[in-house]
């Protein structure tokens, strides 16, 4: 049997650049507003809110690795609703009438923040969301349309809570949410071949097996079967020290 096609949107970005030689042997599809390269890549570009080039991405595929977004934790409403909330509520869709089996979408730890910044620690992924800025919040509608389209269809919605997604952390409010090279490009092949009879829907924190460790990972490791290897306490005595080790989403 042939491997399914997996579209990879914000696949000209910075998660996308750490994430592509994890899916390397898969047939692939780029789709950005700027040209994507990856060699052997098929390659789209437009907007997610763009009808006709959502169809032409998603025509054929099966999985999606959803990136494209506005990631800055700061950013104003304005900033974020169209890329954030718009812009993946028209990727579901469109997703849904193409026959995709599954979508596994860059949620974020901010979804979960304000839980952190109260030092409710380490974070259960089955506590409600409780975001701590915009951007935090954005993600926790992704997570809440994602259900509703999950629930009404056949499609399949993983969520994935990424941390500091950076080859190395190099602040110390870092330390304790990193997400490194190797267990980000694990943790989107776990969700993308976890089979839908056990995961039909999730949200998930992924980040790496810090020491200082913020987030639980019971429920991923149990699910998805995710099993980190990197320890961002290998950089912790080389990080700025940026005044405090709260996290994401400093008190």
């Amino acid at each position: 049997m042939d491997a399914e096609r997996v579209l990879v949107t914000g696949a000209a970005g910075r998660v996308a650049g750490q994430l592509l030689p994890g899916l390397e042997g898969r047939p692939l599809r780029l789709f950005d507003r700027t040209a994507a390269e990856h060699p052997g890549a098929e390659t789209v570009t437009g907007e997610l809110t763009d009808p006709a080039a959502l169809e032409r991405a998603l025509d054929g595929v099966g999985a999606v690795v959803h990136l494209a977004g506005n990631p800055d934790p700061s950013a104003s409403w304005a900033e974020l609703r169209g890329p954030n909330v718009e812009g993946f509520a028209a990727l579901l869709a469109a997703a849904e009438r193409t026959g995709v089996r599954r979508v596994v979408f860059a949620s974020s730890v901010h979804a979960m923040g304000a839980h952190e910044a109260d030092g409710r620690v380490p974070v259960d992924a089955a506590w409600p969301p409780r975001p701590c800025c915009p951007y935090g919040a954005t993600k926790a509608f992704d997570e809440a349309v994602a259900s509703v389209a999950t629930r009404r269809g056949a499609l399949s919605t993983v969520g994935l809570r990424l941390g500091a997604t950076v080859p190395e952390p190099a602040q110390r409010s870092q330390l304790a949410s990193w997400l490194g090279p190797a267990d980000l490009r694990q943790v989107v092949v776990r969700a993308l071949e976890a089979d839908a009879r056990d995961v039909r829907l999730g949200a998930y924190p992924a980040v790496s097996a810090n020491t200082r460790q913020h987030w639980d990972l019971t429920a991923a490791r149990a699910e998805l079967g995710y099993a980190p290897v990197l320890d961002s306490e290998e950089f912790a005595a080389r990080v700025a020290d940026d005044g405090t080790d709260t996290g994401v989403c400093p008190a």
